[in-house]
């Protein structure tokens, strides 16, 4: 939707600094490995990292810049945690 708005020219003032913030979270390379490995089904914090070629506290640190932007989800089942 913001996109959308974007390519249009119909973007409020406000929606400049979600667009921003948007661009920088997806401007870096192990992000954008973490977002190919989530399109395929919910995962854990190691399932993603050994999909990603990055470390585990790497893979924490970008899942949660991600979830900061409403680009990931975090669903707790049980004692696991899925992204």
């Amino acid at each position: 939707m913001v996109f959308i708005k974007y390519l249009t020219g119909r973007i409020a003032m406000n929606e400049y600094d979600s667009i921003t913030k948007i661009f920088k979270v997806l401007g870096d390379s192990n992000r954008i490995k973490i977002i190919e490995a989530l399109t395929e089904e919910c995962q854990s914090v190691n399932a993603i990292s050994k999909k990603a070629n990055i470390s585990q506290p790497l893979t924490s640190h970008h899942l949660k810049v991600l979830r900061d932007a409403g680009i990931a989800k975090l669903e707790n089942k049980g004692t696991f945690r899925y992204y």
